[in-house]
C-alpha cells in the first residue's frame, strides 16, 4: 500500500490561514473570543476582544455595557480595578532606564487615571444620592412609590400601612436609577414588575434619565 505525504498540504493550507488553531477553535465550533471568518473556512478573533483594535473609546464602550450589567457593588469595585490597574502601569513603567517613549505612556496613563477616578467619585456621588432614612421613607406618598402590594389600609395622610407593603421609592432620580437596578431582584409577580417598570419609566423621563427601550437598563454615560 502506497504511503501518501500531506505535508505538502497542511503547509500550504497554513500559509493560507486556513488551518485554525487550538485557541481559537475549529469551525463551526469557535472558541469563546472567536468567530467563523467571512469565508466560513476558519475561526478568527472577534474585534471586541483583540486588545490592537480596541480605541479609547471601544473600551470605555465596553466599560459601559460592563457596568449596566453590574450591581452596586460590582460597579464600586470596577471603578476601583481600573484605578488599581493605571497605578500598577505607571509603577512599572517609572522602574528601569527612562526614555522618551515611556514618558509618553506615563504622561497618558496618568491621564486615564485622573479620568479613572473622576468616574469613580462621579459614581459614589450618584450612589450616594440614593440614601434614606426610614423616616424619610415614611412620610413619602404613596405615588413615590413604583409598586405598593394589595391587602393594605390608608392612614389619615392618605398613605398605606403597613408601610412595608410599600416597594421601590421613586422621589428622585437617584432612587429612579436604584429601582430600576433592584427592580429584577424585588421580590413581587412577574405581572407586579411589569406594572412597577412603567412607572419607573415615567419617574425617569420625568428626571431626564435614558432608558434603553430594547434591556431596560439605564444609559449610565449620564454619569461620567
Amino acid at each position: 500500500m502506497k504511503e501518501i505525504d500531506f505535508t505538502e498540504q497542511i503547509l500550504k493550507y497554513k500559509e493560507n490561514g486556513l488551518l485554525a488553531d487550538d485557541k481559537a477553535g475549529y469551525p463551526p465550533n469557535c472558541k469563546p473570543g472567536h468567530e467563523l471568518s467571512k469565508d466560513k473556512k476558519k475561526c478568527v478573533p472577534i474585534k471586541e476582544f483583540t486588545d490592537e483594535a480596541k480605541t479609547k473609546k471601544e473600551w470605555d464602550k465596553i466599560d459601559k455595557k460592563e457596568l449596566k450589567r453590574d450591581t452596586k457593588k460590582e460597579k464600586g469595585e470596577h471603578e476601583k480595578d481600573a484605578v488599581k490597574d493605571d497605578e500598577s502601569k505607571i509603577k512599572k513603567l517609572k522602574k528601569g532606564k527612562p526614555s522618551e517613549k515611556k514618558s509618553v505612556e506615563i504622561h497618558d496613563l496618568k491621564k486615564d487615571e485622573k479620568y479613572d477616578k473622576e468616574r469613580k467619585a462621579g459614581w459614589k456621588k450618584k450612589a450616594k444620592g440614593a440614601k434614606m432614612s426610614s423616616k424619610q421613607k415614611n412620610d413619602l406618598p404613596d405615588s413615590d412609590f413604583a409598586y405598593i402590594q394589595p391587602g393594605g389600609k390608608k392612614d389619615a395622610s392618605g398613605k398605606t400601612v403597613p408601610r412595608s407593603l410599600r416597594h421601590l421609592p421613586i422621589p428622585d432620580a437617584a432612587h429612579v436609577r436604584n429601582a430600576l437596578a433592584r427592580l429584577d431582584q424585588t421580590d413581587i409577580s412577574p405581572e407586579a414588575k411589569k406594572a412597577a417598570l412603567r412607572k419607573i419609566k415615567t419617574a425617569a423621563k420625568k428626571f431626564g434619565i435614558k432608558v434603553s427601550a430594547s434591556t431596560n437598563a439605564i444609559d449610565y454615560s449620564e454619569l461620567y
